[in-house]
C-alpha cells in the first residue's frame, strides 16, 4: 500500500511539472482528430435502413416491421414512409440492377440509363414516390437529432452505398467534382 502511495505521489508531481522549451522557431503541431459528431445519426440511419432492407442479425417486430427500440421514435408519417419504402425494395433492386436508376449525392434517386418506353412512366412514378418518402425520413431524422438535413442525407447516402451490391449507380465526389460511377 505504501508503494502505491509513492507511485501516485510521483504521478501527481510529474504530471504537474512545467516544461519550458526555448526555441527561436515557433513550434508547429499537426493534430489530426476525427470527431464522430453524427454518431447518433449513423445509428438511426442504420436502424431505419435495417427496417427497409432487412437485417440478418436483428429481429424486427413482425407486427409493425420496425425494431422495437426505434418504433417509438417514429411519427406516424415517418413510419408510413419507412413501410412504403420497404414495400418498394424489390422494384428498387430491379431498376438499379438494370441500370435504369442511380442514387445522387443527396440520397435521392434519378434516372441514369436508357429506360424502355413501355415502363418509363412507371419508373418515373417510382422515383417520385421513393424520393418523397426519403425526404420525409431524412427530415424526421434530422429533426430528432437536431441537425441539418444535408448531414442526414450524406449519412443515408454512405449507408446505401455500403449496402448496395456492385452494378448500382452512385454520384460520388472525385477530384473536385461529382461524377456518376457504377459500384
Amino acid at each position: 500500500m505504501k508503494k502505491m502511495r509513492v507511485i501516485l505521489l510521483l504521478f501527481f508531481i510529474l504530471g504537474c511539472a512545467n516544461v519550458n522549451i526555448e526555441s527561436r522557431k515557433p513550434i508547429k503541431l499537426d493534430i489530426n482528430m476525427r470527431v464522430d459528431v453524427y454518431q447518433h445519426v449513423v445509428g438511426d440511419v442504420e436502424s431505419i435502413n435495417d427496417q427497409i432492407y432487412g437485417s440478418g442479425n436483428k429481429k424486427l417486430n413482425s407486427l409493425f416491421l420496425f425494431e422495437n427500440v426505434y418504433a417509438a421514435d417514429l411519427s406516424e408519417e415517418t413510419a408510413g414512409a419507412v413501410f412504403r419504402r420497404r414495400e418498394r425494395v424489390s422494384e428498387l433492386r430491379e431498376y438499379s440492377a438494370k441500370g435504369y436508376i442511380g442514387e445522387n449525392k443527396n440520397s435521392f434517386l434519378e434516372i441514369r440509363g436508357e429506360v424502355p418506353r413501355d415502363i418509363k412512366d412507371k419508373v418515373i412514378f417510382f422515383i417520385r414516390e421513393e424520393n418523397k418518402d426519403r425526404d420525409i425520413i431524412c427530415g424526421a431524422t434530422a429533426e430528432k437529432n437536431k441537425t441539418d438535413v444535408s448531414a442526414v442525407r450524406k449519412v443515408f447516402f454512405e449507408n446505401d452505398y455500403k449496402r448496395a451490391p456492385s452494378g448500382y449507380w452512385f454520384e460520388v465526389y472525385n477530384e473536385g467534382s461529382y461524377i456518376w460511377i457504377k459500384k
